[in-house]
């Protein structure tokens, strides 16, 4: 379903990757630009990631979630993940 030539976010797509999904018995997890109804409707949970500027820290920035749709989970784990950009001189 991904196009390697441009952005592909159009909600009539979903359908046919959901559909392949359900038969194949598989648990997605997507990412998407989409919102409303396109979304709301075809999946059991809904979660909502916001990037967020630490106050704290400069240049410091983390993922806040928040779940939207579905029952709620047993157990949440809670993970920290540093991103760093290096500079390779030759």
């Amino acid at each position: 379903m991904d196009n390697p030539f441009a952005q592909t976010n159009a909600s009539h797509l979903l359908k046919p990757l959901m559909d392949m999904a359900k038969k194949t018995n598989t648990q997605l997890l997507c990412f998407t630009g989409l919102g409303g109804e396109s979304i709301y409707n075809r999946f059991d949970n809904i979660y909502v990631l916001n990037l967020i500027t630490a106050s704290l820290q400069n240049g410091i920035q983390y993922l806040k979630g928040n779940h939207l749709l579905g029952s709620e989970p047993e157990n949440l784990v809670v993970s920290q993940i540093e991103v760093t950009q290096e500079k390779l001189i030759f």
